[in-house]
């Protein structure tokens, strides 16, 4: 789906004009267009401050997981989709309200495509996954709940209630763990 977004999106030839002006930078806020640097150090900034709150929020996981009786992957599997979606929900519902709708699917299919390739590889790289029934319950809710959003955007049947029931399968998912992890 990100695929097919991103290909009508690079055709369309819109820039997202339409979209209004974004906000100034925090460095040069008077600027019209700032300096190189000053986008450079902002970004870079934001990118520690990013960097520094995974850190902590990774090693929280690690202490709350055996509190709870419960492995890092299934801890960060409950716990993880909550904290990072969160800011991506916000600044999607600030934007729709200010008619800035592209900009906000835009701002989610790629916080999803990021958190769906970049996180994954990283983990299948520097951790020793061992694939249990824990792992298999999440890619087949995940499965299902992404059927039912296709199906229900192909009837052309999306609503905001329609989408909020997506919630559903995360309920799903946390009460089937307790017969797995029991």
């Amino acid at each position: 789906m990100y695929a097919v977004y991103f290909w009508r999106e690079i055709r369309s030839g819109d820039d997202g004009g339409d979209e209004g002006e974004l906000e100034p930078l925090k460095l040069q806020p008077s600027a019209a267009t700032p300096a190189t640097w000053a986008v450079v150090l902002q970004t870079l900034a934001a990118v520690a401050v990013i960097f520094g709150a995974s850190q902590l929020f990774v090693r929280q996981l690690d202490a709350i997981g055996p509190m709870l009786g419960l492995s890092s992957a299934v801890t960060a599997l409950l716990l993880s989709p909550v904290a990072t979606e969160l800011p991506e929900i916000m600044n999607a519902v600030i934007w729709v309200r200010q008619g800035k709708t592209r900009l906000a699917l835009a701002n989610i299919s790629g916080a999803m495509m990021i958190q769906a390739t970049v996180p994954s590889g990283l983990g299948l790289l520097f951790t020793d996954w061992e694939f249990d029934g824990a792992l298999l319950w999440a890619g087949l809710v995940t499965m299902a709940a992404v059927v039912h959003l296709l199906l229900t955007m192909r009837a052309h049947r999306l609503t905001p209630g329609r989408l909020a029931f997506a919630a559903f399968f995360y309920l799903v998912f946390a009460v089937g763990l307790v017969p797995i992890l029991g």
